[in-house]
């Protein structure tokens, strides 16, 4: 008699170790899918997606006047169709750019390149390109 109480507690015992484990599995679990979570929406991840999605699919920005216009065009429809966030757009721009475009950038308060809109507005006025330009190419200033 003694010795199947024992054993009933024996089992109790191991019963509530096994429902611990579980919990604990559990809880791992749950975690893991969270940190995994947070990395796949980080910052880093997030600009390397959006970075390999546009490398293969965009072209350096060109030097003649009239297709600067078509570029910027043709940049907002890629991101639009990439669904690139907004707050990234100006980083994965830069490499694109012409070398006059870079310097005119390294040059300019940072309030003017805050937004993809604001850096195609400051190129648009700096290389000088008149507003029938902006109209033709649909590309509001």
């Amino acid at each position: 008699m003694e010795e199947k109480k024992l054993d009933e507690q024996r089992l109790q015992k191991l019963q509530r170790l096994l429902e611990e484990r579980k919990y604990e599995l559990e809880k791992k679990k749950v975690e893991l899918k969270l940190k995994e979570k947070e990395h796949r929406d980080s910052p880093a991840v997030t600009i390397k997606n959006s970075g390999d999605a546009v490398r293969n699919t965009i072209m350096k920005m060109p030097s003649e006047s009239i297709e600067i216009v078509s570029w910027f065009v043709s940049v907002e429809k890629l991101f639009d169709q990439l669904k690139v966030p907004a707050d990234l757009q100006t980083v994965l721009i830069r490499p694109y750019l012409s070398d006059q475009a870079k310097q005119l950038i390294s040059k300019c308060e940072s309030t003017h390149t805050k937004t993809f809109t604001d850096l195609k507005k400051y190129l648009l006025r700096k290389l000088h390109l008149s507003p029938s330009v902006y109209l033709t190419a649909n590309v509001v200033v």
